[in-house]
């Protein structure tokens, strides 16, 4: 029969850490954090059954063994559900790692068997991904067959954790405002701020735009950790009165032009990430008499010898033939 399960920190003597290691690498297997992170994410077994594809009674047993061979317990169960205990929500990352991992592995096993040679992780903000850096990888991927680009997007901060941690080859972003040690940045394209609307917005069918006029406006505006709403704030500042802006938040480009294109809204985002669009006339980019200061896009990569893919991933992207903006 087993041991009552012991709370966080209350362990018997005999139980250190190279015994719960040695037990975990034993007796574990993946199922057992694949549901623990449902159940987490769901707050019920049920639902986490049916997520993982096993049956309820096989998902409460699943769980208690997991919880018996940590000898801590993962969820308080209460009338409404599961909630996380202390212990859990200290080992949920470590099990989403785990499962991300594993992710990784398909992912890279996948693309060797199909001829790819090695690999390099990049994480972009949205501006590169919607302008240059968008047209660079389907020509780098064109010249290197055999290098696998595993691409995300990710904002400033994002990256931050992501470099930390050491999941990313290297970064597309504007320069960091203290660079990670043992990392440099090197500026590539080159960007400014636009104002933009949807074509069948009355401002779309001016010659000029007046800072009354844009104040007047409804603004469709980015997150606080976006640049864009850093110069957003600035902009607005000036105004006399409440500037109107719309009840949705977003650094998504697609949302941005499906917004603009549904509603008469105005936008202040970098032209990189929405250049595309203004170039096959889905959004139209609005002459006004301001210049707001942007920095560049460009790569932040580790100082010194790199792998490979990196070292390829690098001199395409900051060589000659680099796309301009």
């Amino acid at each position: 029969m087993k041991k009552p399960i012991e709370a966080l920190g209350a362990h018997t003597m005999e139980i250190t850490a190279t015994t719960l290691r040695n037990r975990l690498l034993n007796r574990v297997r993946l199922r057992h954090l694949h549901l623990f992170v449902k159940v987490a994410d769901l707050h019920t077994v049920k639902r986490a059954a049916e997520a993982v594809g096993i049956s309820q009674p096989t998902a409460t047993q699943t769980l208690a063994d997991l919880e018996h061979l940590l000898e801590v317990p993962l969820f308080l169960r209460h009338a409404h559900g599961m909630r996380l205990t202390a212990a859990g929500d200290l080992l949920l990352p470590l099990a989403r790692r785990s499962l991300q991992l594993i992710d990784e592995t398909a992912t890279y096993a996948a693309a060797m068997a199909q001829g790819s040679r090695t690999v390099v992780r990049v994480a972009a903000i949205s501006a590169a991904m919607g302008g240059a850096l968008g047209r660079a990888i389907p020509d780098f991927a064109r010249a290197y067959p055999d290098v696998l680009v595993q691409l995300q997007e990710a904002d400033a901060a994002r990256q931050a954790a992501l470099v930390a941690n050491g999941d990313v080859d290297c970064a597309i972003c504007r320069a960091p405002a203290v660079l990670p040690e043992g990392w440099s940045f090197t500026p590539v394209w080159d960007d400014r701020f636009v104002v933009v609307a949807g074509p069948a917005h009355p401002l779309a069918r001016k010659r000029s735009t007046s800072m009354a006029e844009l104040l007047e406006a409804t603004w469709l505006v980015t997150p606080a950790s976006v640049a864009a709403r850093e110069a957003f704030d600035a902009l607005t500042a000036q105004a006399s009165g409440k500037v109107n802006t719309c009840n949705v938040v977003t650094a998504s480009a697609t949302m941005v032009w499906r917004l603009l294109s549904q509603q008469p809204l105005v936008a202040l985002v970098p032209r990189s990430m929405v250049e595309r669009l203004i170039e096959v006339g889905q959004l139209v980019e609005l002459p006004w008499p301001l210049q707001l200061p942007l920095g560049p896009i460009g790569i932040l990569a580790p100082v010194g010898e790199a792998g490979q893919a990196l070292n390829l991933f690098i001199g395409f992207i900051t060589g000659p033939g680099t796309p301009p903006t």
